[in-house]
């Protein structure tokens, strides 16, 4: 037997070594030149360029970190009027009915999006994507992509917020929608690129730019004061609440389960419990905690490994040559070993005699097959292989057998106290004497 232990050395090496280097500074990735992505795009938690830790700082910095938490699954159920939802790029489909209750209660809802499935939420309040004008009028690097959008309007939501710059935005239209940024364009209408409506108490801010927040987008001043906006916007809460609620920061497989209004389910709280074991998982310990978690685990594989490496095994027979119980080798003597083994059915030995009762009387009668039970009863007394007093004992035993058969078919067992072992062997002894009587009657005829 190969030990593996060197192997288990090595593993708890490298356990070892990684928690070393989690106790190192983390390394930012400039913002003035591209980079290779480390994280998925659009990442809350994630550093690199093109994640969101920038934003969720600044959420953090304006409404206080009690008060903003990013999740990757919320029930709305838990949610009050007071709350606010900022969802960035969702690839999974939005309960519009849901989120139009939660903001006709109070609630308000900030959507970056420009390619994910934010299209349903707008498309349920009569809102619709477009292009953004080919030819803007101010723009970075001479980039249609990268337009720069200026506020249209004195809003909340934009405030001291000026030359946005986009990334591959999308437009909005739609009737109804209160304009907050446009890009000018020459020569063809200007593009909305973000708007209002108004849902009962609640407000529904839509942006089309999920990036325009990530961490490479923060380094432009109107991005970063936008950023500011948009999250003050959102903590501050519709008219008539008059609460502080928790700010939800949401991006990319982000979900939301439950039904607003109803409260939190059980399902809905072990999920919640579950998202935040996940949550603190993935966010990671302290440095010391994840080098003594690291070297408690390495010892422990080490430990494993030792212990199971010199342990021996017991011999096994094999299958092909164990010996087969005379219960589940089937014919006649393993049918009788079935009915005798121990826990066996009752009920399953007396309908065997029934059937073997059935059998003797359809032979004696010269039947090719059982007939019913008041035939056979009838002939047997006909031919005089019964008395008056042996068929009416014929009658009720095949009475009580008939009705342990349709309690079998019906899917029951007899309870023990309505079937004990002596009614079953009385019952064996009465078809063994109604037997030796048909017997008897018989060879006195012959």
């Amino acid at each position: 037997m190969r030990c593996p232990i060197p192997l288990a050395a090595a593993i708890s090496a490298l356990l070892i070594a990684g928690a070393a280097q989690a106790q190192a500074p983390l390394l930012s990735l400039p913002l003035d030149r591209p980079a290779q992505p480390l994280d998925r795009p659009l990442d809350p938690e994630a550093e690199g360029w093109e994640g969101l830790a920038q934003f969720v700082r600044i959420a953090q910095k304006e409404l206080g970190p009690k008060r903003v938490r990013v999740e990757r699954w919320v029930e709305l159920g838990r949610l009050t009027g007071a709350d606010a939802l900022i969802i960035v790029h969702p690839e999974s489909a939005l309960a519009a009915e849901q989120l139009a209750a939660f903001m006709t209660a109070g609630g308000r809802v900030v959507l970056l999006d420009d390619y994910g499935t934010g299209r349903d939420l707008l498309a349920h309040f009569g809102i619709r994507r477009v292009p953004l004008p080919q030819r803007p009028t101010q723009m970075l690097r001479n980039n249609p992509a990268l337009a720069i959008a200026e506020p249209v309007s004195a809003h909340a939501g934009i405030q001291n917020a000026a030359h946005l710059v986009t990334n591959h935005a999308t437009g909005l239209s739609g009737t109804g929608i209160l304009p907050l940024l446009a890009v000018h364009a020459e020569s063809e209408p200007d593009g909305l690129l973000a708007g209002e409506v108004a849902v009962g108490r609640g407000r529904l801010l839509a942006l089309g730019d999920a990036s325009i927040t990530m961490n490479s987008m923060l380094r432009f001043p109107g991005n970063r004061a936008l950023a500011s906006a948009l999250v003050r916007y959102a903590g501050t809460g519709s008219p008539g609440v008059g609460l502080e609620g928790t700010v939800y920061v949401l991006a990319n497989d982000m979900a939301l389960n439950g039904t607003f209004g109803e409260g939190p389910t059980l399902t809905g709280t072990a999920r919640h419990a579950l998202a935040e074991i996940i949550g603190t998982l993935r966010r990671g310990m302290p440095p010391s905690a994840s080098y003594l978690a690291a070297v408690l685990l390495g010892l422990g594989v080490v430990l494993w490994t030792g212990t199971r490496a010199g342990r021996t095994h017991r011999p096994k027979m094999p299958r092909f040559v164990r010996p087969i119980p005379v219960a589940v080798q089937g014919g006649v003597a393993g049918r009788a070993a079935s009915l005798y083994a121990p826990g066996a059915s009752r009920v399953v030995a007396l309908l065997e005699l029934k059937n073997a009762l059935e059998e003797q009387l359809a032979v004696r009668l010269g039947l090719e097959r059982a007939a019913p039970h008041g035939e056979l009863v009838a002939k047997a007394r006909a031919r005089g292989l019964l008395g008056e007093e042996s068929a009416r004992r014929l009658s009720e035993l095949f009475a009580r057998l008939g009705s342990l058969e349709a309690m079998a078919l019906r899917g029951r067992r007899a309870p023990p106290w309505r079937l004990r072992d002596p009614e079953v062997k009385g019952i064996a002894q009465s078809v063994r004497d109604l037997v030796a009587t048909m017997n008897a009657a018989r060879h006195d005829r012959v």
